[in-house]
């Protein structure tokens, strides 16, 4: 109704930034300007809690599977790509906080989790040969 105001808002997210628990409460404080509506307006009070968090992958170059599907991939593709850390969450953080060696290696592709997502044929039959001879290699 126009002129009433909500007694509760909730707002919830997903924050890809690799921020931690406390920090992103503190970035999403300050980005959304929480802080200063609540000095400025009168009867305005917000109250941030953190749901579900997880902390984003970052997987140790130095670790043999690493180490092998690099090997693989320089065999397949003419060179060793490059290895980077990303800061969103995968199912991998979970699998290395178990002890569970593991890594993300995939196809050229682009949209992930879009409307219109799409890999490169090609870059996936490059894809299988590198995961084949990898796994191959590693559980031998």
């Amino acid at each position: 109704m126009v002129g009433q105001r909500p007694e509760h808002v909730h707002r919830s997210g997903v924050l890809v930034d690799g921020s931690r628990g406390g920090q992103a409460q503190r970035v999403l404080a300050e980005g959304l300007l929480l802080d200063q509506l609540a000095a400025s307006v009168p009867d305005f009070s917000y109250e941030l809690r953190r749901g579900l968090h997880r902390e984003p992958f970052e997987g140790d170059p130095d670790q043999p599977v690493v180490r092998t599907l690099l090997h693989h991939a320089r065999s397949v593709l003419g060179h060793t790509p490059a290895v980077l850390a990303e800061p969103y969450w995968t199912d991998c953080a979970l699998l290395d906080r178990a002890g569970i060696p593991c890594l993300l290696f995939g196809a050229d592709g682009a949209g992930a989790h879009e409307a219109l997502e799409w890999a490169d044929i090609a870059s996936l039959h490059r894809l299988t040969d590198i995961l084949t001879d990898t796994v191959t290699d590693f559980c031998s």
